[in-house]
């Protein structure tokens, strides 16, 4: 038997050995690159830096689809049956004869360098011979390389459970062949000691080159996207690649950037193919060279596709993003139109290491980056200032331009004094805003003129040829009644900020929900019963609410005055219905179905909504005989573009292809509370801006010299006043 002095001996070796288990790989894998648009991201770099001329992706989505709904079925009786774990249905793999494949024509690998370049995990990609990182081009040098890390060869793993490469160099008459299988190397104890087999194929022509990967073992939920969605990832990824430099094919189909639909670019004169020359300063130390260029669409973007996007060598390292930029900044609403480009190749072409491996952001904890993003939002928020001037520039054009602005324009000439300024005033805003030929500013431009619309009274007068003195007191009284309806109306738009401020609450309180929970929905409903001018402009009073479809059977034909009529027999309950344009036709019928911020829109939902409308529709135009247009309006939260949930997907694939003329529409709460912030913010700072100028001309007024010189006046058109015929 030992002593516990031998043993203790035996315990304590001099060095320990260090195993890399292979779960390590697919859990790189798997958490960078989790959907096929990444993974084939990094394949495009890798050809990139092989020096192909062509990339040609083959993926066979319509076979994917239908082994997705098969094997999404298959793991979902398992799981109620118990057999499964839930989580687990989203690595479920596709039968194996369905594969990726993405070939390049570059110039391949020989076995050597799979061996020594390719297959070590982590290489250091830049390092010369005596570990510096100064290998900074491509193989002949005519080309930048995107790669640094040696974690690139990990991508396939995100989306497959085996990938199999064949690559060949010119000049050699043979082609290697070697496989990564997730189940060999997620077994072994330690990587290094995993043995890949290789094969080779004869035969093959010696000027031919290049690499094919293809991907086995689909993983179902990583290439749940369509071909756009891929594409558009692939786009982003990179910058500045020329077709004929290298051109990514998916299907046979060219994958291009589209042009831009920009209806303004700062600065003056740069374009996505000529970016302006600049340098951002890193304190004391240095200049670095960027070239960038801001541009506001013409429709606005969606949220993940606002800001900055800073490439590095073609390829993305960092956004899209706002970075730092303050959102209380002027005209920051523009941001939903903004997209800045900034190339910054120089950050990448030093032995430092400033990009994190995800490409979504840099290392924020040095001085060089921090200089980079200064840069950067500085030159977004000159952007947004600049865009505003211009605005203001091109308004009265567009609304000259814009037959319904025109019109709106021309019936604030019944308006009198501080009352047409106002609103011409406000009418200008939202034509800045929105757009002149908007939707928002058709149905705003009409209540804004309305409200303000005192001076008719005036002119009804005068036709009746009421004598001068009673017009002058009417219209003191008016002018005074003016000032307090005004006062009061401002009153009321800060009571909307505050109903504002409890839909951000709202709206905050959803996202940061952690268990999702269905109750917040009741809050949403409640806040707009009473807020229904949250949702449009020109919703006031509901019909209904949360009332059985029997019920707004028996409320509409009453408002539509139909006195004998069989009810609609349905329990079903819709959360707000809207009756528009009581006295003229059609009327129109607006259904909104609410849900809980807390939990992301599904098309269930959607279809939810839209048997409300043909069952209100058929019911009018059947029972009432009354012909009506319904539109419906389903609000929530909405789904991540990057949803794994079918009924997700399948919701913004019915968005995305939705029509101009939709009698159904969307609305996420987020979009809503940007909407509701801009409209009734600019209402609040004209009112409060006119009230001060009114202030200011009865203070002027009541100098001595002022009353005098307005009562000869009065005196003089007394004299002069004639009837208006």
């Amino acid at each position: 038997m030992n002593s516990p002095n031998t043993i203790r001996q035996q315990d304590r070796p001099a060095e320990f050995p260090l195993k890399i288990q292979g779960g390590m790989l697919e859990a790189l894998g798997i958490n960078m690159y989790a959907t096929i648009g990444k993974c084939l991201v990094e394949f495009v770099a890798n050809a990139h830096d092989a020096e192909a001329t062509r990339v040609d992706i083959s993926i066979p989505f319509d076979a994917i689809e239908e082994a997705r709904g098969k094997a999404r079925e298959t793991a979902k009786a398992q799981v109620e049956a118990g057999d499964r774990d839930p989580f687990t249905v989203l690595l479920t793999p596709l039968p194996e004869d369905l594969k990726i494949t993405i070939s390049d024509d570059g110039h391949g690998m020989s076995p050597e360098q799979i061996e020594e370049r390719f297959l070590p995990v982590n290489r250091k990609r830049r390092e010369d011979a005596d570990g510096e990182e100064t290998v900074l081009t491509s193989e002949s040098g005519k080309r930048h390389v995107m790669g640094r890390k040696g974690l690139g060869k990990l991508a396939g793993f995100g989306a497959a459970t085996k990938v199999v490469i064949e690559t060949k160099r010119e000049g050699q008459d043979f082609a290697t062949v070697f496989t990564l299988d997730d189940a060999v190397i997620r077994e072994a104890e330690d990587i290094g000691e995993v043995r890949i087999p290789a094969e080779y194929i004869e035969g093959r022509p010696i000027e031919q080159k290049g690499t094919t990967v293809t991907l086995y073992g689909l993983k179902s939920d990583a290439v749940r996207y369509a071909f756009e969605t891929i594409a558009k990832q692939i786009r982003s990824a990179f910058f500045g690649i020329r077709a004929d430099e290298m051109a990514i094919h998916i299907n046979d189909t060219l994958i291009e950037q589209p042009d831009p639909d920009y209806v303004f670019v700062y600065p003056h004169g740069a374009s996505e193919d000529d970016l302006a020359d600049d340098e951002v300063q890193i304190g004391e130390l240095a200049t670095m060279p960027v070239r960038y260029m801001v541009g506001f669409r013409r429709q606005n973007l969606p949220t993940s596709q606002r800001g900055a996007r800073i490439y590095c060598n073609k390829r993305l390292a960092a956004g899209p993003s706002l970075f730092g930029l303050p959102t209380g900044m002027h005209n920051f609403h523009s941001q939903s139109y903004m997209e800045c480009i900034v190339q910054a190749d120089e950050l990448d072409r030093h032995g430092i290491d400033l990009i994190n491996t995800n490409r979504s952001q840099l290392r924020e904890d040095n001085e060089i980056v921090a200089a980079l993003l200064e840069f950067v939002e500085e030159r977004m928020r000159r952007a947004l200032a600049a865009h505003a001037k211009w605005k203001e520039e091109v308004v009265d054009d567009e609304i000259t331009k814009a037959p319904k602005a025109r019109f709106a324009m021309q019936m604030t000439s019944t308006l009198e004094g501080p009352a047409k300024a106002s609103a011409r005033r406000l009418l200008r805003r939202l034509a800045i805003e929105h757009g002149a030929d908007s939707r928002e500013f058709e149905e705003l431009a009409p209540l804004i003129v309305q409200t303000m619309n005192t001076g008719e009274v005036l002119i009804r007068l005068s036709h009746l040829e009421t004598n001068v003195e009673t017009i002058r007191q009417v219209a003191l009284n008016l002018i005074e009644l003016a000032d307090i309806e005004k006062s009061d109306a401002l009153k009321i738009y800060r009571g909307r900020r505050d109903a504002i401020n409890a839909l951000l609450a709202l709206v905050r309180k959803g996202e940061h929900e952690f268990w999702k929970k269905k109750g917040i929905e009741k809050e949403l409903h409640q806040l707009l019963k009473e807020e229904p001018w949250l949702i449009r402009p020109e919703f006031n009073r509901y019909l209904t609410s949360d009332e059985r479809l029997t019920n707004v059977s028996t409320m509409l034909a009453e408002h539509l005055g139909v006195d004998t009529q069989a009810a609609l027999d349905d329990p079903k309950r819709p959360d707000l219905v809207f009756l528009m344009s009581d006295t003229g036709q059609p009327h129109r019928i607006i259904v909104v179905e609410l849900k809980s911020t807390s939990l992301p829109l599904k098309h269930e939902h959607l279809v939810q909504l839209k048997g409300y409308m043909a069952k209100i529709e058929t019911y009018c135009r059947t029972e009432l005989n009354r012909k009506v247009t319904v539109h419906g309006y389903l609000i929530g939260s909405m789904p991540d573009e990057k949803t794994v949930n079918d009924d997700e997907r399948l919701l913004l694939h019915e968005i995305e292809k939705q029509g101009l003329n939709s009698e159904w529409s969307v609305m996420g709460t987020r979009s809503m509370l940007e909407y509701a912030q801009v409209a009734n913010g600019h209402a609040i700072a004209a009112m409060e801006k006119d009230l001060a100028d009114l202030d200011q001309d009865a203070e002027s007024e009541a100098d001595p010299e002022n009353v005098a010189a307005i009562q000869q006046n009065d005196g003089a058109e007394a004299h002069d006043c004639r009837p208006v015929t």
